[in-house]
């Protein structure tokens, strides 16, 4: 009885399946490529893009600003973004460009930023 064989003298199924596995592994993935695989398929997409623009905006602004912050949001490439105090909310209009490279830079595909 040989390695593959089970106890009744038949070839083992799982034979075929391990030379899949071994052609399977022929072409070898970084771990890089993997990941960003997998991110590109993601159904958590929106999420992972939305946790990063929050992630920018509250390193990149003083507590001032982040604090009166109620919402950030990502839709339709759009950032959107919350703000609890109206003459903060006018000044950050008059710097919108500003903050639009910041996020560009990390989420090239961001196309606008609304304040609400």
């Amino acid at each position: 009885m040989t390695a593959g064989d089970n106890l009744l003298g038949e070839q083992s199924i799982l034979r075929p399946r391990q030379n899949n596995i071994i052609k399977a592994m022929d072409h070898l993935f970084s771990l890089k490529e993997l990941t960003h695989k997998f991110l590109e398929t993601s159904p958590f997409q929106k999420q992972l893009a939305t946790a990063k623009v929050r992630a920018i905006w509250h390193t990149s602004m003083p507590t001032s600003i982040h604090d009166r912050t109620e919402k950030i949001y990502l839709h339709h490439n759009k950032v959107f973004l919350k703000i609890n105090s109206a003459a903060l909310r006018h000044e950050l209009r008059f710097h919108k460009n500003k903050i639009l490279k910041l996020f560009q830079e990390t989420i090239p595909n961001t196309l606008d930023i609304v304040f609400l």
